[in-house]
């Protein structure tokens, strides 16, 4: 069958640093750079939690040639837009141009991989600015602080314990002399892949991104990961108290890496489950009983196993226990009786309608490819349209079955207190 994907090119330079170009050739003028490094909170341990997002705001700071928010300006200058994130996996950083200001974006880049200062004095302020995230995102949200709390119990030795922004008290203890361990470890040209989407020729953009990194060293060897999570021998179940208007429930099993063949199924089961108002927890928990106010249910793709998390949010005066009640039933349905043709042939319609919209722009073709190459296999890209036609019905049944195995889950509530 023909992929809808679009080609793209790739070399390596003499220091490791992939360089691939996905020409569009679709005449908008616009293009997306960006680089992804092989770096997230699964590199850190245990007292340093934190510290990939950390580096990830430091890399607007001052550089030799830049001073500190020059790299924003410079990007506005040429009517660029860019951002950064930080995931359990990787970092990932992108400029959104046009084609002219190729070589501006790629000059921008490779100042902050060999020439980013880590000043203290720059540091101590952000890391307020961190830990005031932290604070707003996790502290003070009751589903923040649900949805760490979440990791921290499904996984107990894994770096998945925790989630990208990290423990306050990490935040709160870092040096900055941690931060620049991290940033020589992890920020060299063989642990990151340089990426150039868009109406662009490739032979270009491999000539001027190797005048632009080709004469950046390695500085440091990168450590491998080598955390495997034991298995779940029991049921786990936990309840916590957070000032909240309402209760919430979150419920894992655990599920393989992001390249197994079954993840695409638990893909199609999410989508069943919880993927718009026809879908099965919507219509029965929201429109028919009036439980809860919303209700996700989706699997992690992580470069190590993962897990599959439902999470709720009650109605008001609804207690966790009564919603936990039917989404177990749900659960068990889907694992009792097949889904009918319908409601899969619906879910693949719906998938590829979305794969192929998310090939319309330059950003999201860039974050797709991206998200793949730099967990270190593009296959289950490449294969995704004809394997989402393979999928029968009871082939979801058999991979449900397969994973939502109450004995290996983690449950929690959140109830109302202080």
């Amino acid at each position: 069958m023909a992929s809808s994907l679009p080609k793209y090119e790739t070399k390596t330079l003499k220091n490791g640093l992939q360089i691939v170009v996905i020409p569009l050739k679709n005449s908008t003028n616009v293009i997306s750079t960006d680089i992804f490094y092989k770096v997230g909170s699964r590199n850190e341990v245990m007292g340093k939690t934190g510290i990939a997002h950390m580096l990830e705001h430091m890399n607007f700071k001052s550089t030799k040639n830049l001073p500190a928010g020059e790299f924003d300006k410079e990007v506005k200058s040429i009517g660029g837009v860019n951002n950064a994130s930080t995931s359990f996996d990787y970092t990932h950083y992108y400029i959104k141009s046009s084609t002219q200001n190729l070589e501006k974006s790629l000059e921008l880049y490779a100042e902050l991989m060999q020439n980013l200062k880590l000043k203290d004095k720059e540091f101590q302020p952000e890391r307020d600015v961190v830990a005031e995230e932290r604070r707003w995102r996790t502290e003070n949200s009751p589903m923040g602080f649900l949805y760490f709390a979440l990791f921290n119990n499904a996984y107990v030795y894994h770096p998945y314990h925790w989630t990208p922004i990290g423990f306050m008290n990490d935040i709160q203890t870092w040096s900055i002399d941690d931060i620049k361990d991290f940033h020589k470890t992890y920020y060299q040209p063989s642990n990151a892949i340089l990426m150039v989407t868009g109406d662009v020729e490739p032979e270009e953009v491999f000539k001027k991104a190797k005048k632009k990194f080709g004469d950046i060293k390695n500085r440091a060897e990168i450590p491998k990961v080598k955390f495997v999570e034991p298995e779940q021998n029991g049921a786990k179940r936990v309840v916590i108290h957070k000032d909240s208007e309402v209760e919430m429930l979150a419920i894992t099993f655990h599920i393989p890496n992001f390249k197994h063949e079954d993840q695409l199924v638990l893909s199609m089961i999410s989508e069943i489950l919880f993927s718009g108002k026809s879908s099965r927890l919507y219509k029965e928990l929201i429109e028919k009983k009036r439980l809860v106010n919303s209700i996700y249910a989706y699997n992690m793709e992580s470069i190590d196993p993962g897990i599959f998390i439902f999470l709720a949010t009650c109605n008001p005066d609804v207690k966790a226990e009564d919603v936990e009640k039917e989404l177990v039933e749900q659960i068990e349905l889907i694992k009792s009786k097949k889904v009918d043709e319908k409601e899969i042939e619906k879910v693949k319609i719906n998938s590829k309608a979305d794969f192929i919209y998310s090939l319309e722009s330059s950003t999201s073709v860039a974050d797709l490819f991206g998200s793949y190459l730099v967990r270190g296999d593009l296959m289950p890209l490449l294969t995704h349209e004809e394997n989402i036609e393979k999928i029968t019905k009871e082939r979801v049944q058999e991979v449900a079955k397969k994973y939502f195995n109450f004995d290996k889950s983690t449950t929690l509530i959140l109830k109302k207190g202080k």
